[in-house]
């Protein structure tokens, strides 16, 4: 990742010079699949957003199974121009996760932060910050890369986020998972949950 990666002008550079063209692959594809069916079991696809949505990878796999609304922020510009969207049901949102607002009278069936937690310093307080942007009901769905070495700073923010999500006062935990690709060596920590109402 560029020495920039933190503002959206590195983003566009990384972008433009086809950084992120690798999350197309096949070996990336299982926690699409995961993701889409989650919110496919859930009723969760009438209004989806998705944060940290780059060039609208999840909207190309979610819009065959019926996505009825998607809403895709990312930081960088770049990669929204690159995303190949319907207009009539899909808005795509320069922003930041950790400002972002939605449009007056705007609520979600679905939040979606798939591989974009590792840049907040608190991922359960963004998550948390979200909440309230869902509709009765709605589900969270949050996937992170997750490193070999226990003891790295990505692996500490995740054991962080899913201690949060484990408090039954405030989350609901519908799905957890560890999916391993052992074509690509990789593991990425992926949960289900919902806010618990009074």
């Amino acid at each position: 990742m560029s020495k920039n990666a933190s503002t959206a002008e590195g983003w566009d550079e990384e972008y433009e010079a086809g950084r992120w063209a690798f999350l197309r692959s096949l070996p990336e594809s299982g926690r699409y699949g995961i993701i889409g069916m989650w919110l496919n079991l859930s009723n969760s696809m009438d209004e989806v957003l998705d944060i940290g949505c780059g060039e609208g990878l999840l909207y190309e796999r979610l819009q065959p199974m019926g996505i009825k609304r998607y809403v895709g922020m990312d930081l960088a510009p770049a990669a929204l121009e690159i995303a190949n969207v319907d207009p009539s049901i899909a808005s795509l949102r320069a922003g930041d996760m950790h400002t972002f607002e939605p449009q007056d009278g705007e609520r979600f069936s679905a939040i979606v932060f798939n591989e974009v937690l590792h840049f907040a310093e608190d991922p359960a307080a963004v998550v948390a910050r979200y909440a309230p942007f869902l509709k009765d009901d709605g589900v969270i769905a949050l996937s992170m890369y997750s490193p070999k070495r226990p003891e790295s700073g990505a692996n500490k923010l995740i054991a962080k986020l899913w201690e949060a999500t484990d408090d039954e006062s405030k989350w609901e935990v519908l799905d957890d998972y560890r999916l391993v690709s052992d074509k690509k060596g990789v593991t990425w920590r992926m949960r289900l949950v919902k806010p618990v109402t009074a």
